[in-house]
């Protein structure tokens, strides 16, 4: 079966949930004998990758940010529509909703993983999350089969739409390094092993980097926190990092890090993880912070306890977090820690497992047909 993917910016994946699942996705199915068109921007065509049975496609996308994925996304479905005359189309994200009704008038399997609830992120105003609300609502109207990736999701969509669902987790690749990685990312960014909490994240609002920041350095911890995202300088926060006097160098600000095994060197070596994150379904930074085996404080809504569940540690505020951060230091046992991380050993196994997902996606191409997929709703 030929297979298209659309909704990611691209792969190989350089940073981003959608991009990682995307090409684990692609190499999945491709293993299972498909033929897969992953659609990717121009920036993408450089970077390389090969697999015989999966191909590129690049499209050129809006240069506004709100723009870009629909603009993308909806050339991608006519370049799918008569170009390519893919099979089956998989959507990650809603933001093809537009256009969605043509492959399925072409009669081309359509399965929408729906993801979080992008119109409800902070930074859009009034008329963008109108626009991605009747985004959503059109995908879940035209697709045949619609996934997310939480159980919490699904009950949303399941109450909005009044849809059926069935949960198939999220998972993302065992992170692993060597040592000579650890080394560079330690002489650069003059750290020790245990010695540093770790963000790993865009910086949107929605991710509450400006919490988090309070709250790790309201807590007077003698350690750095370390943040990995797409802000590259300490500018925007340069009164947070100066909470009680204490020196900005316990802030340090990577800017991106698009080399996997030395992102994954500092995950396996932080003392914890920190995950802001409030807005979204199961986020692949955090299934990657437990595969790195660090204890977590997150942030406290539903989709973050439902992957961590009593294993986790929350926090609401910086002052929450400043508590947990003392709490961690003064007062954690290593007990604890090997119950936290036998528990993110286990549901790694049974339930946040490549094998399972993309077995999932596989039974959906061969089993789901145009005439019998419209009533039934699957959650990935």
């Amino acid at each position: 079966m030929k297979v298209g993917i659309i909704g990611s910016r691209g792969i190989p994946a350089r940073y981003g949930g959608f991009e990682t699942f995307a090409e684990a996705l692609a190499q999945g199915l491709a293993e299972y004998g498909h033929e897969v068109v992953v659609y990717s921007l121009p920036e993408f065509k450089s970077l390389p990758f090969s697999h015989h049975k999966i191909k590129r496609v690049f499209i050129k996308a809006s240069k506004i940010s709100f723009l870009e994925k629909v603009s993308m996304s909806s050339s991608s479905i006519l370049h799918s529509a008569f170009s390519e005359k893919n099979d089956a189309i998989i959507f990650l994200g809603v933001s093809g909703g537009l256009l969605m009704w043509l492959p399925k008038l072409l009669k081309q399997r359509t399965i929408v993983n729906i993801d979080g609830l992008e119109w409800k992120r902070s930074r859009w105003g009034g008329f963008i999350k109108f626009a991605l609300k009747t985004l959503e609502r059109l995908a879940v109207k035209w697709s045949d089969v619609k996934i997310a990736d939480s159980e919490a999701i699904g009950e949303y969509v399941a109450s909005e739409y009044n849809k059926k669902y069935e949960f198939i987790p999220y998972r993302v690749d065992k992170c692993s390094y060597q040592l000579d990685d650890w080394q560079q990312v330690k002489d650069e960014y003059k750290l020790e092993k245990n010695d540093y909490y770790l963000i790993v994240g865009r910086h949107v609002p929605e991710n509450n980097f400006d919490i988090s920041i309070k709250g790790f350095l309201q807590s007077n911890s003698h350690k750095k926190l370390v943040i990995v995202s797409n802000l590259k300088t300490r500018k925007t926060y340069t009164s947070e990092v100066e909470v009680n006097g204490l020196p900005s160098e316990r802030v340090i600000f990577t800017g991106p890090i698009y080399d996997r095994p030395k992102l994954y060197a500092l995950r396996a070596n932080a003392y914890a993880y920190i995950h802001g994150h409030s807005v979204g379904g199961t986020n692949p930074s955090l299934l990657e912070a437990i595969s790195s085996r660090n204890v977590v404080l997150a942030y406290n809504v539903p989709y973050n306890r439902e992957v961590l569940s009593g294993y986790g540690y929350y926090y609401k505020d910086g002052k929450e977090l400043s508590r947990l951060i003392g709490f961690m230091e003064k007062d954690f046992r290593e007990t604890g820690r090997e119950k936290i991380l036998n528990y993110y050993d286990r549901i790694l196994r049974e339930k946040y497992n490549w094998d399972i997902v993309i077995s999932k996606y596989e039974s959906l191409l061969q089993k789901t047909s145009t005439s019998d997929a419209q009533n039934i709703f699957f959650l990935s």
